[in-house]
């Protein structure tokens, strides 16, 4: 039991990079010319002279000068001071052992295309992915300025890695064995793309927060975990614990408070309470944000049961307001939770409408227009539809809450506790109890309805 790990948060992170179209040669074994093998290989056991060489073949003596013009051009066959035809050092290097086939290593050309990212220069998948819901890190410029450079250095230095994982293709090489770089002839730097790199913050019941390991994924994995780190774990955050009880005292919540000390948080209790099922209580904990695996599969399972209403009423309306703060909404569970909440708004029969869902995304800069502050949410989260412009969020930003009229409403409680993690600690309850949704939905509408001062109101407006 004390070796749990609970995870609390997730974080995605992008690390850009760069495709190359790297030209090159390579080194690979391959067997000799029908003729000229077997005259190396008698050649092999012993010297011989022109004679005797011709009669073993049956070459008459115009044949035999043919047949032994290229190998002797090459340096493979020389004379000997008694006249006998003898095989040079560079072709007995071309038996393994004395009964062995000889083989030559020749240069063949190819072109591949290699991505490698730009904080380790790791070689990563050349796949298109998505720039949104993550954050991102920051690349030197002078060394993405000489990518083609470091690129090249990488190729040559793992060339055989590569071989091996088959990045570069399928390369044929005499009994399976590993080619070697002859040169490489030019490296053009031709598209950038997002690599994604996922971190699972996990804590343990002493609310130690686990290290982060990139699980020797990478071959320069050091470079990877130490920009992350710096992108988090020295970015500090401000205790917001006084914000939080605020959001506790409005929603009257006895379900996360009991289990907050100032510098603690009691996980021991709360995985206890939480296997244990809802109880007598009517609600269920949740540790992690609202777009979590754990909130997502409790909301679905709701979702599934609903009815739809008639195709003439107003739809019921699912709000989802988001939190303001630096990691929130930064993962790939958040387009799931979102691409989820959306496919359930139609009911699968084509009878109705389940709800018309509104997703309110906060700003802390006022002076800002909704065109600018809507611009700057469409660069961090793909497919924006149906979004709603707040200003600061719900208790400043700290609390973010999904709530479906009469059928369920979860709050997630975002604690900023700097001596205990690096991000926020996301955790909060999830309820079907009439009185909890009525009791959160008044919140929520107090704070839709109200202004941060004379002249601008909570609710900045839509961003379609």
């Amino acid at each position: 039991m004390d070796n749990i790990k609970i995870e609390f948060n997730e974080v995605d992170y992008i690390v850009p990079a760069e495709t190359f179209s790297i030209d090159y040669s390579y080194l690979s074994k391959q067997g000799l010319p029908f003729t000229k093998e077997f005259i190396i290989r008698a050649l092999y056991i012993a010297p011989l002279s022109k004679l005797e060489l011709a009669t073993f073949f049956g070459f008459n003596a115009r044949e035999l000068s043919v047949a032994l013009e290229e190998p002797i051009n090459k340096g493979e066959i020389t004379y000997l001071e008694d006249g006998k035809l003898s095989l040079t050092a560079l072709a007995k290097g071309y038996f393994a052992t004395l009964d062995a086939k000889p083989m030559i290593e020749k240069p063949q050309t190819r072109n591949s295309s290699v991505t490698f990212e730009l904080v380790g220069f790791n070689k990563v998948p050349n796949q298109h992915g998505s720039w949104n819901s993550a954050l991102r890190l920051d690349v030197n410029h002078e060394i993405q300025s000489l990518s083609e450079q470091h690129a090249m250095k990488m190729f040559k230095k793992h060339f055989q890695r590569l071989v091996e994982a088959g990045d570069l293709g399928k390369i044929n090489t005499h009994d399976g064995a590993l080619p070697s770089l002859y040169t490489v002839d030019n490296v053009t730097r031709k598209k950038t793309i997002a690599h994604r790199v996922k971190r699972k913050f996990e804590i343990d019941f002493d609310s130690r927060v686990m290290p982060f390991y990139v699980d020797k994924l990478y071959e320069n994995d050091e470079a990877i975990s130490n920009a992350i780190l710096q992108a988090t774990d020295n970015h500090r955050l401000e205790h917001n614990l006084d914000e939080i009880k605020l959001a506790w005292d409005a929603f009257q919540d006895m379900s996360v408070s009991r289990f907050i000390k100032q510098n603690a948080i009691d996980f021991r209790g709360m995985i206890a309470e939480m296997g244990s099922g809802f109880t007598n209580k009517p609600y269920e904990l949740l540790i992690g944000p609202l777009y979590g695996n754990r909130a997502l599969s409790k909301v679905e399972q709701i979702l599934k049961q609903l009815k739809p209403t008639k195709q003439q009423s107003k739809p019921q309306r699912m709000m989802w307001i988001g939190a303001n703060t630096r990691y929130w909404g930064l993962s790939e569970g958040f387009t799931k939770t979102m691409d989820s909440l959306r496919s359930y708004q139609s009911n699968s029969k084509g009878k109705g409408s389940n709800y018309k869902l509104t997703l309110f995304l906060p700003t802390d800069d006022h002076s800002k227009s909704k065109d600018q502050i809507a611009k700057e949410w469409k660069q961090k989260m793909p497919n924006l539809e149906s979004c709603e412009g707040i200003r600061n969020g719900l208790f400043d930003g700290n609390v973010e809450v999904l709530l479906l009229d009469n059928e369920f409403a979860a709050v997630c409680y975002h604690m900023a506790m700097p001596d205990i993690s690096p991000i926020h600690v996301p955790m909060g309850y999830i309820t079907r109890d009439k009185s909890l949704i009525k009791r959160v939905s008044d919140v929520v509408e107090d704070f839709l309805e109200g202004s941060v001062a004379h002249g601008k109101p909570n609710l900045i407006g839509s961003f379609n």
